[in-house]
């Protein structure tokens, strides 16, 4: 005799994207059965505009040694970690030439901004993490000027996750740099605008994924 499952037990917070829409739902699912049991809110969103690699963020976690359940969070905040960034007008991202101080401060107000979106307490961890994604080993980032290991590992592997990202898409006013090129500037700018020990594991995931998609063709 099966037993329904009541959701009275522990839930979290997950995404759910509608493509037609261009919006974002975030919702509480029953741990036990995986039901969704509430919706916690929508904000318009279109991830297609940057095909963040959550696969990325999962296996750059596990290189690191992170648990299964913190993996699975660290893949979710690296598909949210932009949410705020689509509430920034147009053409401030899209912007040619410098952008003034009104502008910046626009920008560097975005991981508040993605944060105050994801408000319910089930995102507490992941709200903190994009709080902190934009902060910097050496004390230069945003919004707080957090120094090294006040930074989250989780907000640090996000940092990668994004910048890469951000460097092999397309913008209005740059075409994207390819895989070698990027890796090239996270090799650059680690220990300074990124962890060091984040950044070696990332290159160690994705030249590992690399042979195995030359073996697969060979």
């Amino acid at each position: 005799m099966t037993v329904a499952c009541d959701h009275s037990g522990a839930q979290n917070g997950e995404s759910r994207y509608l493509r037609e829409a261009g919006q974002l739902r975030l919702v509480l699912v029953c741990d036990a059965c995986g039901a969704e049991c509430a919706e916690l809110q929508r904000v318009g969103y279109r991830p297609e505009a940057r095909c963040v690699d959550g696969h990325l963020a999962e296996l750059t976690a596990r290189e690191l040694g992170l648990s299964e359940p913190t993996i699975s969070r660290v893949r979710l905040a690296t598909l949210l970690c932009d949410v705020g960034r689509d509430q920034i007008p147009r053409e401030i991202l899209n912007k040619q030439g410098p952008l003034n101080d009104q502008e910046w401060a626009q920008i560097r107000g975005q991981p508040e901004l993605g944060a105050a979106l994801l408000s319910d307490v089930s995102f507490d961890d992941i709200r903190e993490w994009i709080r902190c994604h934009h902060e910097r080993p050496d004390g230069r980032g945003y919004p707080r000027g957090l120094v090294g290991d006040q930074i989250p590992l989780e907000a640090r592997i996000v940092a990668v996750i994004d910048a890469y990202t951000a460097m092999t898409s397309e913008r209005p006013y740059r075409t994207a740099r390819d895989h070698e090129d990027a890796c090239s500037e996270l090799r650059r700018c680690a220990g300074s605008q990124f962890d060091g020990a984040v950044v070696q594991a990332f290159l160690s995931v994705t030249a590992r994924r690399d042979q195995r998609r030359a073996l697969a063709t060979a």
